[in-house]
């Protein structure tokens, strides 16, 4: 008899979930997917507007070290075609409104190259920075999570940065953590980091061929669909029920799902709670979970009959409320969808990324617009002649899982809940830093081989960054 399992929430982690089982044997598992949005994705969904231009959350970068991602799309048959950048980072510098270039890209030569050029450092800052990287290339997964009582800038300061290095390394919580650097966890910061500068072999950042529910959602839901996998669309699910008899059961508004013998909950860590029996919430691991918080986010895309942008890179900001500008990173989606067959325009479409949107968040759709307007001009000057044709403003909602101060003490350990037949997936659980596309893939895979532990079937291999031979594990 095929075993009954529910995923709560068609996210990556959860469909991520559901292809594992469906690969290693889909005769033996009857899968069905509950996701409350009329589509899937979670964080890395996209739509179209009224006007049938899309729309996406968040400006998703890839990285060359997204190995259990990349294993995945192969092992369905769908290897993605991802769009490289030149490699390097570029910052839009409020202090100065011109954009600084940070060398990075093909290889770790380069990246250290980037290192000892950074802008805005004098020689010595630079000689400092590149021993702090290599510091905490050294440390491994148990002296970075030592950390994890401190901010970022609070370990930037304990290690002795300069005031120059803490506001450039404050990038990198910001535009990777979406959260200020005085908020999120150094812990993951340091693991980032690691990886980042840790990792062989190319460094590109690249983007995907065409909106994400085309490029990295439908193949994942074609795949499960052909393997008889059940999605239900627009299905919230209000309760979670484990039974005495190793069952779990699920309530779907007045209607009830009863008898699945394991059900993975796919959703950011604090929306778990709230879906469980009065009993469980007190309990680990549940409790801790209630802890976390969502980061809020703010995304703007902007269409253009002409072209604005010359190149498909990203341009981060070193923003504070001081100088500016507005947005964390922009970025051309037309020169990464140049080949997608559904493309209508031959102008720009710009997305705006705003993370920790904390302070700018009450502000109206209309006076959010023209101060991303104006920041824009500031850097490049032919928005200052163009207007675009349509606005969409996206605030994200239970989305985000922010990565805050004491996150990897709140943060379960284990997919295993202790509860017979009730697993925990998402990026919050597993992964190399806990975040992002590869920690969900992950996590979606981990509860996969679990469950097929249990049937004394074959496990699927959990595949690490390729680091450097003296990286910390």
């Amino acid at each position: 008899m095929k075993k009954r399992v529910a995923i709560i929430g068609g996210g990556l982690s959860g469909l991520s979930a559901a292809c594992h089982l469906l690969l290693r044997d889909s005769s033996l598992f009857e899968v069905h997917i509950f996701e409350s949005a009329p589509f899937l994705g979670g964080q890395c969904a996209s739509w179209n507007t009224s006007k049938g231009n899309p729309v996406e959350t968040g400006i998703h970068l890839d990285f060359p070290w997204y190995h259990n991602k990349d294993a995945l799309f192969e092992a369905i048959g769908h290897p993605l075609n991802l769009k490289e950048t030149d490699g390097n980072y570029y910052v839009c510098n409020g202090a100065t409104n011109k954009i600084d270039t940070l060398l990075a890209g093909k290889s770790v030569i380069k990246t250290l190259r980037g290192l000892a050029t950074f802008p805005g450092l004098s020689a010595f800052e630079r000689i400092q920075l590149t021993g702090l990287i290599l510091k905490i290339m050294f440390m491994d997964d148990k002296t970075a999570e030592s950390y994890d009582h401190l901010s970022v800038s609070m370990f930037l300061k304990q290690q002795g940065a300069s005031a120059g290095i803490q506001r450039q390394l404050a990038l990198e919580a910001v535009t990777i953590q979406g959260l200020r650097p005085d908020d999120a966890s150094a812990a993951s910061f340091i693991k980032f980091l690691r990886t980042m500068y840790g990792s062989m072999g190319k460094f590109d950042s690249t983007f995907f061929e065409a909106p994400l529910a085309d490029a990295l959602i439908k193949p994942l839901q074609d795949f499960i669909s052909a393997k008889n996998g059940v999605i239900h669309l627009s299905t919230k699910i209000t309760h979670i029920t484990p039974t005495s008899d190793g069952k779990v059961n699920l309530k779907i508004g007045s209607l009830d799902q009863n008898n699945f013998d394991h059900v993975i909950i796919a959703i950011p860590g604090y929306a778990v709670c709230e879906l469980l029996p009065d009993k469980y919430r007190n309990e680990s691991p549940f409790l801790p979970l209630s802890q976390l918080k969502e980061t809020p986010i703010i995304t703007l895309t902007l269409w253009y009959d002409t072209q604005i942008f010359q190149d498909g890179n990203v341009y981060i900001s070193n923003r504070d409320r001081t100088h500016g500008p507005i947005f964390d990173a922009v970025a051309d989606k037309a020169f990464h969808w140049r080949d997608w067959k559904e493309l209508k325009t031959k102008g720009s479409i710009i997305q705006v990324l705003i993370d920790a949107a904390d302070d700018v968040e009450n502000l109206t759709d209309t006076a959010l617009t023209e101060i991303v307007l104006k920041d824009l001009e500031r850097f490049f000057p032919k928005f200052k002649n163009s207007k675009p044709n349509d606005v969409n403003i996206l605030r994200h909602k239970n989305t985000y899982c922010g990565t805050r101060v004491n996150y990897w003490s709140q943060i379960p350990r284990s997919h295993d809940t202790g509860v017979e037949g009730l697993w925990l997936a998402g990026d919050y659980t597993d992964g190399p830093y806990n975040y992002g596309m590869e920690s969900a893939v992950i996590s979606g895979k981990a509860v996969a081989s679990a469950i097929l532990k249990g049937m004394k079937l074959a496990e699927f291999d959990i595949l690490k960054p390729n680091y450097l031979p003296f990286v910390g594990p």
